[in-house]
Formats: C-alpha cells, sequence, structure tokens
C-alpha cells in the first residue's frame, strides 16, 4: 500500500522513510513510535496548524449530531500533535464541559478546565490544568485522546507509559475518539491486549467509525 501522498504537507522524503511508511504493518510498537514521531517532527508550523483546523471543522461538525455529549476531555498537544485550541473554543462557546489530563502520583486524571492562565507543565514537559477538580472517567462523555498512531482495527499507540491504557480499561471504547494526520492512521501494528481502542477516528482524508 502507497503512503507516500499521505506524509506531512505532501513533503518529499528520504526513500528510506518511504519504504518504512508502506510496512507499517509490520512494525513492532518501538519501531512504529520511532518512524511516526521523526515524520512529526519535520512539520512546519504553517502545515500543523492548517491540517489542525481542517480536522477541527470536521470532528465538530461530526460531534454536532450527538445531543448526549455535554463533557469532553481534551489534551494538550506536544511533539507537533493535531491543536486541539480550535475544537476547545467552540465547545466552550457551546456551553460544553471541558476537562484536560493531569499526572498526579503517576496516574492519569481529568481536571475540569477553568483557566488556560491556570495550566503549568508537567512531568513531561505537558501543559496541565494546576486545578483539582477531579471527574470520574466514567462520568466525562467523550474522549479526544492524542496518538502516536491508530491502527484499522482501532487499537491505539501512544508513547509507551501507559497512561491513557490504565486511566480508560473501564470506559466504553464508544466513547473514546482519536484525530491524527492521514499517516498516523496505519494498517496495524504489533499490540497488546491492555492497549486502548478507539471507536471513531479523524484524519485529514477520512472519518473511520470502528465496531
Amino acid at each position: 500500500m502507497q503512503y507516500t501522498k499521505f506524509l506531512p504537507c505532501k513533503k518529499k522524503r528520504k526513500n528510506v522513510v518511504s519504504e518504512s511508511a508502506k510496512s507499517y504493518q509490520i512494525f513492532n510498537k518501538p519501531d512504529l513510535r520511532k518512524l511516526i514521531l521523526s515524520l512529526r517532527r519535520e512539520m512546519s508550523a504553517n502545515c500543523i496548524d492548517s491540517k489542525s483546523n481542517s480536522l477541527a471543522k470536521n470532528f465538530l461538525n461530526h460531534l454536532s449530531s450527538y445531543d448526549s455529549i455535554n463533557s469532553v476531555a481534551l489534551y494538550s498537544p506536544v511533539n507537533n500533535e493535531v491543536d486541539t485550541k480550535a475544537i476547545h473554543d467552540e465547545l466552550i462557546y457551546q456551553g460544553k464541559e471541558i476537562l484536560y489530563p493531569k499526572i498526579i502520583d503517576n496516574k492519569l486524571v481529568f481536571i475540569e478546565f477553568e483557566s488556560f492562565e491556570d495550566f503549568t507543565y508537567g512531568e513531561f514537559n505537558i501543559l496541565e490544568p494546576s486545578g483539582k477538580k477531579c471527574r470520574h472517567p466514567k462520568l466525562i462523555d467523550l474522549f479526544v485522546v492524542p496518538s502516536i498512531a491508530v491502527g484499522v482495527k482501532g487499537k491505539r499507540l501512544g508513547y509507551g507509559g501507559g497512561f491513557y491504557d490504565r486511566a480508560l480499561e473501564s470506559v466504553p471504547k464508544e466513547k473514546i475518539w482519536s484525530i491524527i494526520y492521514d499517516f498516523q492512521h496505519v494498517y496495524d501494528f504489533w499490540g497488546e491486549d491492555h492497549d486502548i481502542k478507539v471507536s471513531m477516528v479523524f484524519t485529514n482524508s477520512k472519518l473511520l467509525s470502528i465496531n
């Protein structure tokens, strides 16, 4: 399968990267993580903004059909992840409740959003809310999770710490969505039983509902 056209902003890549991208389905987790992160590192700020804004429109358009979703857990982007700021702003305008992840005692919890002025850099140099109003995951309607990659069967590849896997292990996958660039949607990879799965994947070229 050809993946070259889905690489960051259609920038020409070295042959070794292009050939590796064609073989996503045989990658183990560390190798796939390394490849995807290398591709994201080379994305320009303009490219990230353009793709993030496009994805935000697609996401919000789809979300509008879910009247029962009133609380959404977003994430603070790092390492050139899809930026969720446009989504955040629109959801606040709509009166939705927004939560952000925070690591406390090596555990991922979700804090009610109050103001970005209260955010500080946490353990992994990720902006986190400084508030203490935690909400149990079962009381949150939707989770938008950051991903290194997502397989065609919904398997999610994260950074390797297992924080989301542990925090959302009892949450139905129907409540877990991911927003990624095209090149992060892969055929499959060698995952593990504890890897959480997502039910909805948004990329720049498609929307995938995974049963």
